[in-house]
């Protein structure tokens, strides 16, 4: 789904890029750009309503909860600005070291304070499924029901990087194989990364949040 976005954002780019295109034809690109958001959000919060709540589709399409959508894109802008102040400090810091020549301290420094800032954030993360469900959660209230989970989120960080990893590379070599089998693997590698992401979120929130088992 992101990959979807992406693409058309790249699409927009070009379009702005040609001064023979009309404005008609850069407002249509910024439609469909905005038009993949809504899709992709869509998608999403319908995914965490279906776990969580079960709410199943009455036909062809789950329904469109626009005020949860909206939610959940602020939630997310949100997420978004933590996550860029907590960096850039640790960012300032291993910019000015690594400039010092200091390489081995500023490994030493960069790759605790990822782990850092990547358990900080997976601990905030609930408030997002909480938003899709109707449910809002505040900062608090997230890291107080994420305590004691430090171990558990780098354990599922590196699995989701080894599984993300091996497809994508199985996707590319596919690629480089045959181009337009590699490029519908590409698309159903990024579908299936997608869901596999979401579907690990609304977990993360189902057991913390709300308590419940891993069947």
């Amino acid at each position: 789904m992101a990959g979807v976005v992406i693409v058309v954002l790249i699409g927009l780019i070009e379009v702005g890029d040609q001064g023979d295109v009309g404005a008609g034809s850069f407002f249509l690109a910024v439609i469909g750009l905005l038009a993949a958001f809504l899709i992709m959000f869509w998608s999403v919060v319908s995914w965490h309503r279906f776990v969580l709540l079960e709410e199943y589709p009455t036909g062809w399409l789950p329904p469109f909860h626009f005020d949860r959508i909206l939610s959940y894109f602020g939630h997310g802008l949100l997420l978004g600005l933590v996550a860029g102040a907590l960096m850039l400090p640790i960012a300032l810091i291993i910019t000015a070291l690594a400039s010092a020549g200091l390489g081995v301290l500023t490994i030493v420094v960069a790759v605790p304070a990822y782990i850092f800032v990547a358990v900080i954030m997976y601990r905030l993360i609930p408030i997002l499924p909480a938003a899709a469900i109707g449910k809002p959660l505040k900062f608090r209230d997230s890291l107080n029901a994420t305590k004691g989970a430090a171990g558990s989120i780098i354990a599922l960080i590196i699995v989701l990087f080894v599984v993300n990893f091996l497809v994508q590379m199985a996707a590319g070599l596919l690629s480089a194989l045959a181009p337009l089998l590699g490029a519908i693997a590409l698309l159903g590698a990024t579908v299936f990364l997608s869901m596999v992401n979401v579907s690990v979120l609304t977990s993360f929130y189902g057991l913390y949040v709300e308590g419940r088992d891993i069947d």
